[in-house]
C-alpha cells in the first residue's frame, strides 16, 4: 500500500485519470501523429505563403463553383442526381400515412355517423328556435351547475 504515485502529471501523455473529451481527443490525435514520420507528411508548397480571399462573396462563389464542376462531373459519369424533399417532421411516418389513408375511406358506418351529427344539428337549431326567449336568457344568467333545472 501506497507504492502509487500520489502527485499525477497531467501533461504527461495519457496518465490524466481526469481527462474530459477534449483532451482526450487531442491525446489520440498526439499518439497518431508521433507514429507518422515526418517524411509522410508534406504540404503543398503552392499554397504556403499564399493569402486566402478574404471576402465571404469571393468564398462563396469559388464554392458554388466548385460544387456546380463536381455535379457535372458526376453527371458526365451517369450518376443522376437526386433533389432531396423538404419534409415536416413526423409527417413521413407509417403510422400516420396510415392514418391518413384510413381517414379518407368512406363507408356505411361513416356515411350513417354524419347523417345522425346533421339530424341532431337540425334538432338543436329547432329546439333553440321552439323555446321562448325568457328560458334562454334564464339559461344564460345562470352558473353551469344549475343549468340542468332548467331543461
Amino acid at each position: 500500500p501506497g507504492s502509487g504515485e500520489p502527485n499525477l502529471d497531467s501533461m504527461e501523455y495519457n496518465l490524466n485519470p481526469f481527462q474530459d473529451a477534449k483532451q482526450r481527443r487531442e491525446a489520440e490525435v498526439r499518439s497518431l501523429l508521433d507514429k507518422l514520420s515526418p517524411a509522410m507528411i508534406s504540404l503543398d508548397p503552392d499554397v504556403i505563403g499564399t493569402v486566402e480571399e478574404g471576402d465571404v462573396h469571393n468564398r462563396y462563389e469559388r464554392q458554388k463553383q466548385l460544387e456546380e464542376e463536381a455535379n457535372e462531373k458526376r453527371l458526365s459519369e451517369g450518376e443522376v442526381q437526386v433533389k432531396e424533399k423538404k419534409r415536416m417532421r413526423g409527417r413521413n411516418k407509417i403510422k400516420k400515412k396510415l392514418a391518413r389513408k384510413q381517414k379518407n375511406i368512406i363507408d356505411d358506418n361513416v356515411l350513417k355517423l354524419k347523417e345522425a351529427r346533421e339530424i341532431e344539428k337540425e334538432e338543436r337549431a329547432s329546439a333553440k328556435a321552439s323555446k321562448p326567449d325568457d328560458a334562454n336568457e334564464a339559461t344564460t344568467e345562470t352558473p353551469s351547475a344549475l343549468k340542468r333545472f332548467f331543461k
